[in-house]
């Protein structure tokens, strides 16, 4: 299958659109970090002066949010599964404009904290379904970019909320100010709207669905559907050195499917405009709405091609397989008990959720300005500036780690390279923060100050490079089959409580406690990078359904012996209808 960068422009336009809606994740966690430091806004709803109460306040504006995102999977994750990958999302961007506007005409903090909630449900949503559609819809060689991008977007996200709240800090302190600022939010969830109708569903889920339609039929007494139509009404086998399926040579010849010939004529086999075009923007689908043609279309492929159904075959083999376990365990509950490895994939997503959130980053993503105030920058100005300027940095960062880094060097080292690195960064912010306490009515930050802020922004690459992505691409493709939404749904979950957690208790600790307060991402950093490296299996490299191969659940051979029956059976049914 080739890889180049025209053939993947569909996965590329698709990780776009997703990725618009994971920013709006980075520009509310930073929004409010220029907002609480704007005296229009503080004015506006009378926030108090004394420096605890404050905290708190500003926290609850954090906090309210990520309620909203903690629910969110308890919803999502059943939308997906019955009402598809698709129309999930479109749920999350409405949920996201209803917030921000909300937000933006606000006359109250009990308005606020109504749109952070309705914001964070949004966000919540997107968090769940977007990086598992990337997953699905992804090549494995292109998965590690377009996940791990989601990590990109969010802290791109976040510079937007800071430059934009720099720009608008420089207007007249009136509401216009704040809520330019806070509105902003409701044209990118617009676009994230518009976007998502020129989305096709994901093709693992449409095979699950022709799997469970092929259970009903049967039940019926009814014939089955193809799993690999036609596309047009010829049914003969078209010669395997077709132009049109130029990639099927790049496939060696111990390939699951090596010796089975393409099944369909291939000048009828790509979906036509009106199929990819019209039909994806007012039904978000192609005709026939099957595995195949979705996959096919992604892929820019025909649908004889060896290679897409090779890896169509692969993804009916796996579906088939965890329905046969459902069936024969008698339902999701024992599967978690008795399959081996499941229990391991769920709590490594509960592992890499908790984590997600005691990073560090949530609480310099949130309130960068009043953590650069507190560790000695006193100006507003200043503060903010600094704040942009870091956001940008970890955007610097970021796609460095999506473009060249975690493809080349995988999951496990890069974990435990950033875990180890980040937690003693903390441990030394800390040590600097004990012996050499920041002055808050100093006029000019000390030498210590600008050691811990420049141990801040060195703590950047370690995050943004080792640990994000890498957090982001795990807790998408370590479940499979049955688990997929259940275990994308956990991680979310914990990844959300775990930074609802951070984003509440740290601003209150930075002001009640001070230099104590960094332990706990120095502990929790360096104790799970140590851990990724002991517990880990790497998975660079593997296509979501090797998954279960990397984990234990089943043998190479046997799910190679399942891909090959996939394609036999396939190919008899279209010999005996010819």
């Amino acid at each position: 299958m080739s890889t180049s960068l025209w053939d993947q422009r569909r996965i590329i336009l698709l990780t776009i659109i997703i990725d618009i809606g994971t920013l709006l994740i980075g520009y509310d966690a930073g929004v409010y970090g220029s907002a609480l430091v704007m005296p229009s806004f503080v004015e506006k709803f009378n926030f108090t002066t004394n420096p605890t109460k404050a905290a708190a306040l500003g926290g609850n504006t954090v906090t309210f949010y990520y309620l909203g995102a903690i629910a969110s999977p308890l919803v999502i994750v059943p939308a997906s599964v019955w009402l598809g990958r698709r129309n999930s999302l479109f749920m999350a961007s409405f949920f996201l404009v209803i917030g921000g506007i909300l937000q933006t005409i606000s006359q109250s903090l009990p308005m606020i904290y109504g749109g952070r909630v309705i914001s964070g449900f949004g966000s919540g949503c997107s968090a769940t379904v977007g990086p598992m559609y990337l997953a699905e819809c992804a090549t494995k060689e292109h998965r590690t970019a377009s996940v791990s991008s989601v990590q990109l977007s969010v802290v791109i996200g976040a510079a937007i909320s800071y430059w934009v709240g720099f720009g608008v800090g420089k207007w007249n302190p009136t509401n216009l100010q704040w809520r330019f600022l806070i509105g902003f939010q409701v044209i990118l969830a617009g676009m994230y709207f518009i976007g998502i109708f020129f989305l096709p569903e994901s093709p693992r889920h449409l095979a699950w669905l022709h799997v469970k339609e092929e259970a009903n039929r049967r039940r019926g007494g009814l014939p089955t559907l193809p799993r690999f139509p036609e596309n047009s009404g010829g049914k003969k086998i078209s010669n395997p050195n077709d132009k049109a399926d130029s990639d099927s040579k790049s496939i060696t010849s111990d390939a699951p499917h090596a010796g089975i010939e393409t099944l369909h004529s291939s000048s009828s086999s790509f979906p036509s405009i009106a199929h990819t075009l019209v039909d994806r923007i007012f039904f978000g689908r192609t005709k026939p709405a099957t595995a195949l043609s979705a996959l096919a279309y992604l892929r820019n492929r025909p649908m004889s091609s060896q290679a897409v159904l090779s890896e169509c075959a692969e993804i009916y083999a796996a579906v088939d397989e965890a329905e046969a376990e459902l069936v024969a365990d008698g339902g999701i509950r024992n599967v978690l008990l008795r399959k081996r490895g499941t229990f391991f994939r769920l709590l490594a997503t509960v592992w890499v959720g908790i984590w997600q959130g005691q990073t560090g980053q949530v609480v310099l993503l949130s309130y960068a300005p009043i953590v650069l105030k507190s560790l000695g920058l006193s100006s507003t100005t200043i503060s903010l500036v600094a704040s942009g300027a870091f956001t940008m940095w970890e955007s610097v960062c970021v796609a460095f780690a999506v473009f060249f880094g975690l493809q080349r060097i995988g999951r496990v080292r890069m974990l435990t390279i950033g875990g180890i690195g980040a937690g003693l960064i903390f441990f030394m912010i800390a040590a600097i923060e004990a012996t050499h306490p920041s002055d808050p009515l100093a006029t000019s930050p000390s030498k210590a100050s600008i050691a811990m802020v420049f141990l801040i922004y060195l703590w950047v690459p370690f995050f943004c490079i080792c640990i994000g992505p890498s957090l982001w691409l795990v807790g998408s493709e370590v479940c499979t089959g049955s688990l997929r939404e259940l275990g994308q749904g956990i991680f979310t979950m914990f990844t959300w409580a775990s930074a609802a957690q951070s984003a509440k208790t740290i601003p209150i600790g930075l002001v009640s406690i001070g230099w104590k307060t960094w332990l706990i991402p120095a502990v929790v950093n360096f104790c799970f990078g140590v851990g990724a490296w002991v517990v880990m299996p790497e998975t660079k490299g593997k296509t979501i359904e090797e998954m279960d191969v990397v984990f234990g659940a089943i043998d190479q051979d046997t799910r190679t012996t399942h891909i090959q029956q996939v394609l036999r059976e396939e190919k008899a049914a279209i010999l005996e209808s010819a």
